[in-house]
């Protein structure tokens, strides 16, 4: 009998040391946060967790996030009991009601997204050879880009429902919220000012901002339009100077110039007889419209003197343009034989409040709500002293 026990204590000292255990954890049993009289267990925590690192491809052994794993855990289980706590405040102001008819259009609103990113799609992929089945296609791509984030239509349809609780609730606190015009008008003034300050520092930050569509409240000096004919070098001879630039090897990388200069022979009739074309007070629109190779060049590029947005070649010769109506001759780049027009210059100066009053106070308004609804939330989850142990996270 002594020989046995002496056996089964080494056995389990083996165990022990290779990490073993004889003791099985029911995380259902642990409870990781209390939010009144209501709980949430080890399990629920790592059912969701698990689930929402997933969707970026980690688990909570990736070394990738090991650094913030503790942040992230606390954010979760925070936002968690925040949730407890809309819940209960949704009951008890009796907004868990959901008609059919707001069920129908929180569904079809889901729908008709998928409906409008559906038919570009098949627009998109009409004008691609290589796709036999557009209207497939376009429903695989969908399917995919859905399933990265574990989502399918019918479940964006069910969590489109899910919501329409919670958005009641946000509008229940924020219904009295409003913005006056004086309000907007002074916010307007530190705007300009603030926009002055940035883009007469930086012309880039103008040119971004004004296509990523942000409301633009002063436009700096030195901005002007200009559109361009390119006659482009093939996609095969494109991406063989690429690769040259790209290669480790200077001298091989050194070779690129000669190697462009070779392949701008081979269209260079071409674009001289275009050229020609534009010098003889061509239409150069209509010029562009036959001629031009390049399919953003519908509306023009925005670009000031000295834009590194462009390659040097054609950001240089667009800063010899110094006046509207300008043309350039031609300008070789690793992209083909540029003609480039000078079209308008932008006008500089301050937006004036009336152009910019109903987007300011919009704006204004969705800021203002969104801190009344998190302030008043936050104020919620305090009455209610929820008891969070981070330790067993």
């Amino acid at each position: 009998m002594k020989k046995l026990i002496r056996l089964l204590a080494v056995a389990l000292a083996v165990m022990m040391l290779a990490g073993c255990s004889l003791v099985t954890v029911n995380e259902e049993k642990i409870v990781v946060a209390t939010v009144g009289d209501e709980t949430i267990t080890k399990a629920d925590f790592n059912e969701g967790f698990n689930a929402l690192l997933s969707q970026y491809g980690y688990t909570q052994d990736s070394e990738e996030i090991a650094d913030q794993l503790k942040t992230l855990k606390e954010n979760y289980i925070a936002q968690m009991v925040e949730d407890k706590v809309l819940e209960r405040k949704i009951k008890e102001l009796g907004l868990d009601q959901v008609t059919d008819e707001e069920k129908a259009a929180a569904e079809q609103e889901i729908q008709d997204w998928y409906d409008e990113q559906y038919a570009a799609l098949v627009e998109n992929f009409k004008t691609d050879d290589t796709v036999e089945d557009p209207e497939a296609k376009a429903a695989e791509t969908i399917e995919n880009y859905l399933s990265q984030y574990g989502l399918t239509l019918d479940q964006m349809k069910e969590n489109s429902v899910a919501s329409i609780s919670s958005d009641k609730l946000y509008d229940y606190v924020t219904k009295d919220v409003t913005v006056t015009e004086e309000e907007a008008k002074i916010e307007f003034a530190n705007k300009v000012a603030a926009a002055k300050e940035k883009y007469d520092a930086d012309l880039s930050a103008y040119v971004s901002d004004f296509e990523n569509g942000a409301t633009i409240y002063y436009t700096p000096e030195g901005c002007y339009y200009i559109k361009h004919i390119l006659i482009s070098l093939t996609d095969e001879q494109k991406q063989d100077i690429k690769n040259l630039r790209a290669d480790d090897d200077e001298t091989v990388a050194a070779t690129a110039d000669e190697k462009r200069e070779e392949y701008l022979l081979t269209i260079r009739e071409k674009a001289e007889s275009v050229l020609k074309l534009v010098d003889e007070g061509g239409d150069f629109e209509a010029l562009m419209e036959e001629y031009g190779e390049d399919p953003g060049m519908k509306n023009g590029y925005l670009t000031y003197a000295g834009d590194t947005g462009f390659v040097t070649e054609f950001a240089d010769a667009c800063a010899a343009l110094t006046e509207d109506g300008m043309t350039s001759g031609l300008v070789g780049s690793d992209f083909g034989y540029h003609i480039i027009r000078r079209v308008s210059t932008v006008p500089s100066g301050e937006a004036t409040f009336e152009d910019v009053k109903d987007s300011l106070m919009e704006s204004m308004l969705t800021d203002k709500k969104s801190t009344t609804y998190d302030q008043q939330v936050e104020a919620w989850v305090k009455e209610v002293n929820p008891d969070i142990k981070t330790d067993k996270l």
